[in-house]
């Protein structure tokens, strides 16, 4: 799974989303705002992932356990699809 091509991320007011540019804009209009771990998981996504792996960076890198890292990822996810920015392969 990845998130297409077409994507910046910026700071606005205080807030990291990212924007869609090109052909991203055509097909979501607005913001994706990026808390917490959403900007280090939206980097990563932005070349081929599984869930495990996202699992496992967050591990790497932030003071999670497992069970909230799944979580944390799942929940990630599914916004993500909702708003059709997450192409599953």
């Amino acid at each position: 799974m990845h998130i297409p091509s077409g994507f910046i991320i910026r700071k606005v007011a205080g807030e990291t989303v990212a924007v869609p540019t090109g052909e991203a804009a055509r097909s979501l209009s607005g913001l994706v705002a990026l808390a917490g771990c959403g900007e280090f998981l939206f980097e990563l996504l932005k070349e081929e992932q599984t869930e495990q792996s996202l699992v496992d960076a967050l591990l790497e890198n932030f003071n999670v356990d497992s069970d909230t890292a799944l979580a944390d990822v799942r929940e990630f996810l599914a916004i993500l699809r909702k708003n059709g920015i997450l192409i599953d392969n």
